[in-house]
């Protein structure tokens, strides 16, 4: 009981003239065995105070313990549990027949007269039998009768150093699951510890990775550039000297892998600069009508030979935001479009104003967009789920480019692709949102 009420069983002690005052904790081995029907159980027991009058050393002593079956006097206040026994003298003690004991907690050569009083916790009421915890023993090495103010005062005592042992074993309890689910607690830190110091390395290797491929794209612009304007301007050259048909077509070809290649190329430089945050901003006032103008006449040809119909829907006189990023985005959003519209079909462009921002909208008519695949085609180099099916379709750098700028205009693109009746087509749109950049 850690000394709680040493000092105050000591005093009711003197004052209740005892020669010895002892308490005795059970410890069973089986719960379910401690039935005061049945055979006395196997438990040890445990003197836990031990007090005697005159005894300078009370509280030094060690606590003795013993089985409970090695003595007779101990199994006999179990056996009588949850009433008291009460012995007032020798005779009595003689008619219980026990004629030995251990003598370090019932010495018969010097006790006259005893109270076993059983400290009984209450069980569930279906439990027909209370647990008995432990024994409170009052000796005296003379004939007593024992008052009933005297036996009062020992259920009272009782009672409240079985509160006190409860409470202890409930607080050992939870201090043990504390023990426990800090233990987890710490290994659970080291473990995210040693993680996290990983995992900084593997961020480190990153940026160095990343830094390495900076550094080698931007080394590399002119020298991947310069080499494929000198190849364009080589072959308007031939076209402009060689008037031959075949030729011709061979070198229209070879323009055409040109253009793509160098679009390519400053896809790749752009959308670096965006990673890295060097791509600048410059807002300006846009009039619409000619940079959509020249959108269409750029794709009006090519898709009149896919027989796709290009129609423009256009709500705006002008905005402000990036013009070559502007450019840009619808150019790739309508270069996809053309790739993955089905023939004898059409591609609308709108732009129109909705409150405060600008949107732009551009849908076409093809296979569908699922909705795993409406994230992934953002990705860098993802080619889609029904790339096989449509010819010279690029690298994948196209949607990734796009949307970058639009987040780059602290816009955002959408994706929505919705099956179309009767037809084998999905209805697919890329809906920008973005602000405008400045007041007018």
């Amino acid at each position: 009981m850690d000394g709680i009420f040493d000092v105050d069983i000591a005093i009711t002690a003197k004052i209740l003239k005892l020669d010895r005052f002892l308490i005795l904790r059970f410890k069973y081995e089986n719960l379910s065995s401690q039935n005061q029907t049945e055979r006395i159980p196997s438990a040890t027991v445990e003197i836990t105070y031990n007090w005697q009058l005159n005894s300078t050393d009370t509280h030094k002593k060690k606590i003795i313990s013993y089985q409970l079956l090695d003595s007779p006097l101990t199994c006999y206040g179990w056996q009588k549990a949850p009433s008291f026994t009460k012995i007032s003298n020798k005779k009595q003690l003689d008619n219980l027949h026990i004629y030995h004991d251990i003598i370090e907690v019932f010495d018969l050569t010097l006790i006259q007269s005893f109270l076993i009083i059983p400290m009984v916790l209450q069980r569930n009421p279906q439990n027909s039998q209370p647990l008995i915890l432990g024994l409170l023993v009052m000796e005296n090495y003379k004939p007593r009768r024992w008052q009933i103010s005297e036996i009062e005062t020992g259920k009272w005592m009782a009672k409240q150093i079985t509160s006190s042992i409860i409470n202890q074993q409930t607080i050992a309890k939870v201090q043990s699951l504390v023990d426990e689910r800090t233990n987890q607690l710490q290994t659970s830190l080291d473990v995210q510890a040693k993680l996290g110091k990983r995992m900084r390395g593997h961020i480190e290797e990153l940026q160095r990775l990343n830094k390495i491929k900076d550094e080698f794209i931007a080394s590399l612009s002119d020298a991947l550039k310069t080499p494929l304007s000198n190849m364009k301007m080589g072959i308007k050259m031939l076209k402009l000297i060689d008037k031959n048909e075949k030729n011709i077509r061979y070198l229209d070809i070879l323009e055409d892998e040109c253009e793509k290649e160098i679009n390519l190329v400053n896809n790749l430089l752009t959308l670096q600069e965006l990673e890295s945050n060097q791509l600048a901003i410059e807002p300006q006032k846009i009039y619409l009508k000619p940079l959509l103008d020249d959108l269409y006449n750029s794709f009006s040809q090519e898709l009149h030979y896919q027989q796709i119909n290009l129609v423009i829907d256009n709500q705006q006189d002008y905005i402000y935001t990036d013009l070559n990023s502007m450019s840009l985005i619808i150019k790739e959003l309508l270069t996809n479009a053309s790739k993955f519209s089905s023939e004898k079909t059409q591609i609308t462009l709108r732009i129109y104003r909705k409150k405060s921002d600008n949107i732009i909208e551009i849908t076409n008519y093809g296979c569908a967009i699922n909705p795993e695949e409406q994230i992934q085609i953002f990705q860098p180099f993802y080619q889609g789920q029904q790339i096989e099916n449509v010819t010279n379709s690029g690298t994948g750098l196209g949607l990734a480019l796009v949307k970058s700028l639009v987040q780059n205009l602290n816009g955002i693109i959408d994706v929505s692709s919705i099956y179309v009746n009767q037809s084998d087509n999905y209805l697919n749109t890329f809906t920008i949102t973005f602000p405008q950049l400045s007041n007018e």
